[in-house]
Formats: structure tokens, C-alpha cells, sequence
């Protein structure tokens, strides 16, 4: 998964634009869906392993990416949550 979502970041997400992890699991679901699926384990709540997809995405802080604010955005559930931003460096 780390792999996975560092290559997202690296590959995907142009330089200097903000994103939240909810960015990151959408494509993560639409464009590497066995990689998604792979990840998860039976006895976690969607919310869980989305907040474990997050740990990883923050990871990456201060090397690919600089924290900068949080956003209210639209989750795979259709209802809007705060989630911390990122952008690019």
C-alpha cells in the first residue's frame, strides 16, 4: 500500500495541488483496486482501514509532501468529512 500511494503522489498528483486522503482512496479504489482490496483485513470498518490509508499517506510528510490545513470533503460513502490536506512539494 505505501508503494502504491507514494507512486500515486509521485506519478498522479501534479506539483504544488492540494489533496486530501480522500483523493488518494478514491483513485486508489477506481485505478488499483486489487491493491485496495489487498490491504484490507476482514475485522476492519471501511473507516478504519481508511484512517490506516491515511497513516500512510502522512508518512510522506516533509519529504514529498507539506501539510496545509484540513478540508470538508466528500468520502466513498457520499457524506462529507474533515480531513487533513496535503500539497505536492
Amino acid at each position: 500500500m505505501k508503494n502504491a500511494i507514494q507512486t500515486i503522489i509521485q506519478e498522479q498528483i501534479p506539483k504544488g495541488c492540494i489533496f486530501d486522503a480522500h483523493t488518494i482512496i478514491e483513485y486508489l479504489i477506481q485505478n488499483q483496486s486489487d491493491i485496495y482490496l489487498l490491504s484490507y483485513k476482514n475485522d476492519w470498518t471501511t473507516e478504519f482501514y481508511h484512517s490506516i490509508i491515511s497513516k500512510e499517506i502522512a508518512h510522506f510528510e516533509d519529504t514529498i509532501l507539506e501539510r496545509v490545513g484540513q478540508s470538508w470533503s466528500l468520502n466513498i460513502h457520499k457524506n462529507f468529512s474533515t480531513n487533513v490536506c496535503w500539497t505536492k512539494l
